[in-house]
C-alpha cells in the first residue's frame, strides 16, 4: 500500500490506494487545474496495484516530465510533472510507500537496456492488474505477424518496439511503446500511445473499447503492422457476434437544407466540415477528361448560396442552388426553398425570406457576395425540389427580371444519358460560416469529384428516383448542381447515406454515398416555372408515397450512448445534462461521433438530430432528418459530426416522434 500526494498552485491532496484520480479544467475533477492549456480532462493517477501511475487521457497541449512530453509516468519517491506546455502548470508528486514492479521472468529489474536516460519513465514497468478488482471477466488475445499471445484479466498490454513490453514489434514504423491494451470497469480498451498514430482503415483510432475482434494498423493506414486484439468471450456470445456482422445497416441523413448553425460568441457557424476544392482541370481539356475550365467556370459562376432568414433578418439556416435562366430562376431543393411543400417528411416551416449570393465574376473561387433575394414559385415535396425566382435586391427592392446583371445560367442536361461509371463533380455551399450577411468571410464554393455508382428506386417515383455516388457532399450542398462533362446539369444533390461496417454493435457510420435526384423529374415544376408558377402545387408522387409508420411511443426507448471519437458504436459513455461527458481528446475543429441506444423504432420512420447549446435555451439551426432502417431491435447507433471551428460542448438531441433524448458533451 502506498501513499500519493500531490502539491499545486499552493493547494496540497493526500490519496491512499486503491483510487482513481482525476485532472482538469473541468470543476468535477478530484484535482481541479486553472491553466489556460489544460485540458478539461487531462490526465488521471491510477493506482495498479503496484503503486502510482501518472496516465495523460488525450490531452490536447500534453503532460511533460523534465521537458519531454509523456503519455504515462511510473511514480516513485518525488516526481514533478507539467500541465498543456513545457514551462505549463506544475504538480509536485510525491510517493511514499511504493515498491518498484516486480521484474517479469527473463527481464531484469531497473530501467530497460537500450532506453536513453531520463525516457524511462515514459513506459509503464511491468505488469499487473490495471485496476484493483479487475480481475474477473474475458481474457485477451493479441496477434501480431501470425504469432497471438493470450492475456489473462487485468494484465496491461503493452504494444511496441521495447523488448520488455508484452507484445513486441520489431518494426521502425512502430513506436518503442506504441498502444497498451488494458481493462477497465466495462471491458478491454485499446489506447495509442504512439506519435505515428493507430489506424482502422483511413480513421485514426486514439482509444477504443473492445467488444468484439479487431483489426488495426500501427504506424501507418497501409505500411503499418497489422496488429489484431481479440476479446475471448464464450463461444455463444462469439457466434452472436458473428451473426451481426451479417446484418446490412445502414442510415440516410437528409444532407439538410443548410448547415447546423451554431452561435458562440456571436458568430453562426456550420457544424459540418466544408469539403475543398477538388484540383480543377488545367488548360482547355485533360487528357481523360472532358470537362474543360470553361465549362467549369460557367457551372461555378451559375451556382447559388441561398440564406433563409427569419422575420429579424437573421441567418437560420443555408443550402445551394443553380441559376438556370437569364430571367433569374434557380433550382434547388424544396427542404431550402419550400420546407412545407406537401411530401416532405417531415413537413417544416417556410423561413421568413430567402436570400441568394453569387461568386464573384472575377474570382470564382472568393468569397460569394449577397445581393439578391428570392421567393419560391413552385415545390415538389416528395422529388424535394423547388424553383425560386430572383425578385429584389437583399434590402428588399423590387427589381424586374430584365434588369437582373446575372452570370450565363447553367445549361440543363439529360439525366436519362447518366450511365454508371460517368464522372460528375458536386457544386455546392456546404457548412459555410457566416459572421454577418454583409461579411463573406470563408463563404466560396466548393467542387467536389466522383463516379455514378448506380440508380435507386424509390416507391411511387420509379426505378431511377436517385443518381446513386460516392461524390462528397455535406450539409449545406442541399440543392447544389452534379454537372457532367458537358458542365450540364443533371442532378440536384439532396441527400447523403451513411454506411455501416462491422465495427462495434451496429456499425460505424462514417461513410458512404450521396443521392442526387435526376434533373428529368424536375420537368414539371421548371414548365410551370416558366409560366409564372403555381404555390398551390401539389406533387403527383403524393398518392403513392406510403404513409410513414407511427412507432408505438410505449415501445420506443432511446438512451443516450454518450460521444466517441472512432464512431465504434459501443455506446459506452451514457451523456446526461446533470452529468455531461467530457469527450477526452477530441480535436476539434474535427470528427466526432454521438451515439444512442434506439428500442422499438420501426423502418421507415423518420428521425431526426436537433443541437442544441449547452443551456438548452437556443436550438443550433435545422436539424439533421433521417429515416430509419435498422429494424426494432435494441440498436446502438453512431452518427457522424463534422465541427469545422473551436467549440466547448453541444448537445445533440436525438427525436423520434413523441419521444427525444439529450446527449451533451464537452470537448476535453
Amino acid at each position: 500500500m502506498s501513499t500519493l500526494t500531490v502539491e499545486t498552485g499552493g493547494r496540497s491532496w493526500t490519496f491512499e490506494e486503491p483510487l482513481v484520480v482525476t485532472i482538469g479544467r473541468d470543476p468535477a475533477s478530484v484535482v481541479a487545474l486553472t491553466g489556460a492549456s489544460t485540458s478539461r480532462r487531462h490526465a488521471e493517477l491510477r493506482s495498479d496495484g503496484n503503486g502510482w501511475v501518472l496516465v495523460d487521457v488525450g490531452s490536447s497541449s500534453g503532460t511533460y516530465l523534465n521537458g519531454t512530453r509523456v503519455t504515462e509516468v511510473r511514480l516513485t519517491g518525488q516526481t514533478e510533472v507539467r500541465f498543456g506546455a513545457v514551462d505549463g502548470e506544475p504538480m509536485r508528486l510525491t510517493v511514499v510507500g511504493a515498491q518498484p514492479a516486480p521484474p517479469r521472468p527473463g527481464h531484469p529489474a531497473g530501467p530497460a537496456a537500450g532506453i536513453p536516460p531520463g525516457l524511462d519513465q515514459t513506459i509503464v514497468p511491468g505488469a499487473g492488474p490495471a485496476m484493483p478488482g479487475l480481475g474477473g471477466g474475458p481474457g485477451v488475445l493479441v496477434r501480431v505477424g501470425g504469432e497471438g499471445k493470450r492475456f489473462a484479466p487485468g494484465t496491461i498490454v503493452r504494444i511496441g518496439r521495447d523488448p520488455q513490453g508484452e507484445v513486441t514489434v520489431d518494426d521502425p514504423s512502430v513506436s518503442r511503446l506504441h498502444a497498451t491494451v488494458e481493462m477497465r470497469a466495462d471491458g478491454w480498451w485499446f489506447f495509442d500511445r504512439s506519435t505515428a498514430g493507430t489506424f482502422d482503415e483511413e480513421d485514426r483510432v486514439g482509444q477504443r473499447r473492445l467488444e468484439e475482434p479487431v483489426t488495426l494498423m500501427l504506424g501507418h493506414p497501409t505500411a503499418g503492422v497489422e496488429v489484431e486484439i481479440i476479446p475471448i468471450v464464450a463461444a455463444g456470445q462469439a457466434q452472436k457476434q458473428l451473426a451481426a456482422k451479417k446484418r446490412n445497416r445502414a442510415l440516410v441523413i437528409a444532407a439538410a437544407a443548410v448547415a447546423v448553425l451554431v452561435v458562440a460568441g456571436g458568430i453562426a457557424v456550420g457544424v459540418a466540415q466544408p469539403w475543398k476544392d477538388d484540383p480543377k482541370p488545367s488548360g482547355t481539356t485533360t487528357a481523360g477528361e472532358e470537362l474543360t475550365e470553361a465549362e467549369l467556370d460557367r457551372a461555378k459562376a451559375a451556382s447559388v448560396w441561398i440564406i433563409a432568414v427569419d422575420e429579424a433578418g437573421e441567418s437560420i439556416y443555408t443550402g445551394s442552388g443553380s441559376l438556370i435562366s437569364e430571367d433569374g430562376l434557380i433550382l434547388t431543393n424544396a427542404h431550402v426553398g419550400k420546407p412545407s411543400a406537401p411530401g416532405q417528411e417531415p413537413p417544416a416551416e417556410d423561413p421568413a425570406g430567402l436570400l441568394v449570393a453569387f461568386p464573384p465574376a472575377d474570382n470564382l473561387d472568393g468569397a460569394v457576395e449577397v445581393k439578391y433575394a428570392a421567393e419560391p414559385l413552385v415545390a415538389d415535396g416528395v422529388l424535394d425540389l423547388a424553383v425560386l425566382q430572383i425578385t429584389g435586391d437583399k434590402d428588399g427592392n423590387a427589381i424586374a427580371p430584365e434588369d437582373l446583371d446575372l452570370p450565363e445560367p447553367m445549361p440543363l442536361g439529360t439525366s436519362g444519358d447518366v450511365e454508371t461509371g460517368d464522372d460528375i463533380r458536386a457544386l455546392g455551399f456546404p457548412g459555410l460560416a457566416a459572421i454577418t450577411l454583409d461579411d463573406p468571410s470563408h463563404r466560396g464554393l466548393t467542387v467536389t469529384r466522383g463516379v455514378v455508382s448506380t440508380f435507386n428506386a424509390e416507391e411511387g417515383v420509379g426505378d431511377r428516383a436517385w443518381i446513386d455516388s460516392d461524390i462528397r457532399i455535406g450539409s449545406g450542398n442541399s440543392g447544389g448542381a452534379s454537372i457532367n462533362d458537358d458542365g450540364e446539369l443533371v442532378g440536384i444533390n439532396s441527400a447523403v447515406v451513411t454506411a455501416g461496417t462491422s465495427q462495434g454493435q451496429a456499425g460505424e457510420f462514417t461513410g458512404g454515398s450521396a443521392l442526387i435526384r435526376p434533373v428529368d423529374l424536375a420537368a414539371d415544376i421548371l414548365e410551370i416555372a416558366e409560366a409564372g408558377g403555381d404555390e398551390s402545387y401539389v406533387s403527383p408522387y403524393l398518392e403513392d408515397v406510403p404513409e410513414p409508420p407511427t412507432p408505438d411511443d410505449a415501445s420506443v426507448t432511446l438512451e443516450s450512448g454518450g460521444w466517441s471519437l472512432d464512431g465504434a458504436a459501443t455506446c459506452a459513455t451514457p451523456s446526461t445534462p446533470d452529468n455531461p461527458q467530457t469527450l477526452t481528446g477530441a480535436e476539434i475543429p474535427g470528427t466526432v461521433y454521438a451515439e444512442y441506444n434506439v428500442t422499438g423504432v420501426p423502418d421507415g420512420t423518420p428521425f431526426e438530430i436537433q443541437f442544441w447549446a449547452l443551456n438548452g435555451k437556443k436550438q443550433l439551426g435545422e436539424p439533421l432528418q433521417g429515416t430509419w432502417d435498422q429494424g426494432p431491435d435494441t440498436i446502438c447507433v453512431s452518427i457522424t459530426i463534422e465541427i469545422p471551428i473551436e467549440l466547448e460542448g453541444l448537445n445533440a438531441v436525438m427525436v423520434v416522434g413523441d419521444a427525444g433524448v439529450d446527449n451533451p458533451v464537452f470537448f476535453g
